[in-house]
C-alpha cells in the first residue's frame, strides 16, 4: 500500500522519503554544485559548522558558502582585502553572532603588500568584479584576455594576515571547511596551511590559476592526507569520508 502510494505521489512530481534516508538532506537544499552534493553528504547536520574563507569576496557572487552561513548559524573567519567588497561583507554578515571578517590577505607573513586589480569593471564580464590577486601575472593574463592594456591593472596597499591568527581568530573545536578563492594563490597557500594538523573536514579551492603539474601534485598531497577528490570546472573539492582519516 505504501509502494502505491508513492508511485502515485510520484506521478504528480511529488517525492515521498523517509525522515532518516539520506535524500531528506536534500529536500531543503537541492545541490546546485558537486560542491553542495558532497558537503550534505558529509555533514549529517548543518547546523552550526565552523569555516574559513579566504577571499570572500561581498560574501554572495560566485560564493558557495552563500546558502548555507546565515541558514544554518554557521560560525567561522571570513577574509576580504577588498576594501568594497570588505564593506558589503561587512553589510551582509556583520551582525552574525559567531562571524570574524578581516580586512586583510592571507600571507606568508603578517605586515603589508601590494594587491592588483582592475582599475575600472565597468562593461565587463560579473567574473571581473572578483578579480584581484597578490600576483601581477595572474591580473597581467585577464586583462590579455579582456582585450585590456596592462595600464588597465591598478594596485593597492592591503593588510596580510598568517595562518596562525587566523586559526587563533577561528579559536578551539577544529574547522569543518576551508574554502579559499584567492586568483593564484589558493595552492601555495594550501601548501603552507599544514593540512596533516589542521585537517579540515571539506576543502574547496580554485586550481584552474595554477599549472597542471602544480595541480596533479596537490592533488597527489591531498590523497596522501586522506582526502578524496572531485573537480569541477575551474574548482576543487577535497574531503575526508572518515574524520579519523589522517
Amino acid at each position: 500500500m505504501k509502494t502505491l502510494a508513492k508511485q502515485l505521489l510520484a506521478r504528480t512530481g511529488i517525492r515521498a522519503v523517509a525522515a532518516e534516508n539520506i535524500a531528506a538532506r536534500y529536500l531543503d537544499h537541492p545541490p546546485r554544485s558537486m560542491f553542495d552534493v558532497i558537503l550534505l553528504r558529509c555533514f549529517a547536520d548543518l547546523q552550526g559548522l565552523r569555516f574559513i574563507q579566504i577571499g570572500a569576496n561581498d560574501g554572495q557572487r560566485y560564493d558557495p558558502l552563500a546558502a548555507f552561513i546565515a541558514r544554518h548559524g554557521w560560525q567561522g573567519v571570513m577574509l576580504e582585502p577588498m576594501p568594497a567588497y570588505f564593506a558589503a561583507l561587512q553589510n551582509r554578515y556583520g551582525a552574525q553572532p559567531g562571524l570574524t571578517l578581516l580586512p586583510a590577505a592571507l600571507d606568508a607573513t603578517q605586515g603589508t603588500r601590494a594587491i592588483y586589480h582592475l582599475a575600472d569593471c565597468t562593461g565587463l564580464p560579473d567574473w571581473t568584479h572578483g578579480l584581484a590577486s597578490l600576483d601581477r601575472g595572474r591580473l597581467e593574463a585577464a586583462a590579455r584576455e579582456l582585450g585590456l592594456p596592462d595600464s588597465a591593472i591598478a594596485s593597492r596597499q592591503i593588510a596580510t594576515v598568517t595562518w596562525d591568527e587566523v586559526r587563533l581568530r577561528l579559536g578551539p573545536g577544529g574547522c569543518d571547511l576551508l574554502v579559499l578563492d584567492t586568483e593564484g594563490f589558493d595552492l601555495p597557500l594550501l601548501r603552507s596551511a599544514g593540512l596533516g594538523d589542521f585537517s579540515p573536514r571539506v576543502v574547496h579551492f580554485e586550481h584552474a590559476c595554477a599549472p597542471e603539474s602544480e595541480q596533479a601534485a596537490m592533488h597527489r598531497e591531498l590523497r596522501r592526507l586522506g582526502y578524496e577528490i572531485a573537480t569541477e570546472g575551474p574548482d576543487t573539492t577535497a574531503w575526508r569520508p572518515d574524520p579519523a582519516a589522517t
